[in-house]
C-alpha cells in the first residue's frame, strides 16, 4: 500500500495500524476526531495482499470489542471487513454493524448474523471481476481458494435470511461498474425488488441514516432512472440515463 519494503516508514493509529486495545481506541478516536462516519475494521486478512493465510484474523475479539464500545459511544457503527470464519465470529460478537465480504460463513456464523440482526456486504460481482490470472502467484493462489468459497457462503447466507447490504468494493474493479452487483445478488437467488433494497432501504438503515433509501417527502431528492423496469431485467440498473442529485438534474441523456 505505501510502495516500501515491508519494516521501512511503518504506519501508526493515526493511519489506521493499532496493536492493542490501546492503539486500537487511539485510531477510532483520531478518526471521530477527523469526522469520520462509519468505522471500518480488518477483522482478517485480505485476498489482494501478501500476508499469509487469507481468513487469518487480524484483531482480537477484546480488541474488537473495545472498538464497537468505544465507536457506539459517538453514535457510529463499525463495519469489519472478514473473510476468515473465526474473524468473522469475533466481529459479529463483538457487535459490528455488517460484514464486509463475509467469505467463508459456516451454519455457525449465519445463525449468529441472523441472531445479532448483523448485516452481510457480499461485494459479490467483484469475485468474477478481477482475473486471478493477472495477479502475482501468492495473490492469485489466495483468490482461486476463497473465490468459490465466496460464491457459496453468499448463497447460503441469503437462503438463510441474511440481512444483505449493498457495497461493491469499488475501485478493486472500476468505479461505474458497480451496478453490476445486482445481477450477481439476484443469480444468487435473490428477487430483483429485494437486490434493489439491499442498495436503498438497507443501505440506509445500515448505515443508520434516514434522510434518503426511499422516494418520500422530506428525504433527499437522489434519483435515477433507466431505460426499462428492473424488476423485469434488473441489468438495466447498469443503464444509468438519469441522474438527480439534491433536486438537481445532474445526468439527463
Amino acid at each position: 500500500m505505501t510502495g516500501y519494503a515491508p519494516g521501512i516508514a511503518e504506519l501508526g493509529p493515526e493511519d489506521g495500524v493499532a496493536d492493542g486495545i490501546d492503539q486500537a481506541l487511539k485510531a477510532v478516536r483520531y478518526q471521530i476526531k477527523h469526522g469520520a462516519k462509519v468505522i471500518k475494521i480488518c477483522a482478517t486478512a485480505g485476498v489482494l495482499s501478501f500476508e499469509g493465510p487469507v481468513g487469518a484474523q487480524q484483531l482480537s475479539e477484546d480488541e474488537m470489542r473495545a472498538i464497537v464500545q468505544e465507536a457506539a459511544r459517538h453514535g457510529l457503527k463499525v463495519a469489519a471487513h472478514a473473510h476468515g470464519t473465526e474473524g468473522i465470529l469475533a466481529a459479529v460478537r463483538a457487535g459490528v454493524a455488517s460484514i464486509e465480504h463475509g467469505s467463508m460463513l459456516n451454519d455457525e456464523a449465519i445463525a449468529l448474523m441472523k441472531q445479532r440482526g448483523t448485516y452481510l456486504v457480499p461485494t459479490a460481482y467483484l469475485l468474477t471481476a478481477v482475473d486471478p490470472a493477472k495477479m502475482p502467484p501468492a495473490i492469485k493462489a489466495k483468490m482461486e481458494q476463497i473465490i468459490p468459497l465466496a460464491q457459496e457462503s453468499h448463497r447460503k447466507a441469503i437462503r438463510a435470511g441474511v440481512k444483505i447490504a449493498f457495497g461493491t468494493d469499488a475501485a478493486v474493479y472500476p468505479h461505474g461498474d458497480n451496478a453490476k452487483e445486482f445481477a450477481v445478488l439476484v443469480g444468487y437467488g435473490m428477487k430483483p425488488i429485494d437486490a434493489i433494497r439491499t442498495a436503498t432501504l438497507n443501505a440506509a438503515d445500515l448505515l443508520g441514516v434516514t434522510d434518503r433509501g426511499e422516494i418520500a417527502a422530506g428525504k433527499l431528492a437522489d434519483l435515477i432512472a433507466v431505460p426499462g423496469n428492473p424488476l423485469n431485467d434488473v441489468h438495466v440498473l447498469e443503464q444509468v440515463r438519469f441522474v438527480m442529485k439534491g433536486g438537481v438534474v445532474v445526468k439527463q441523456e
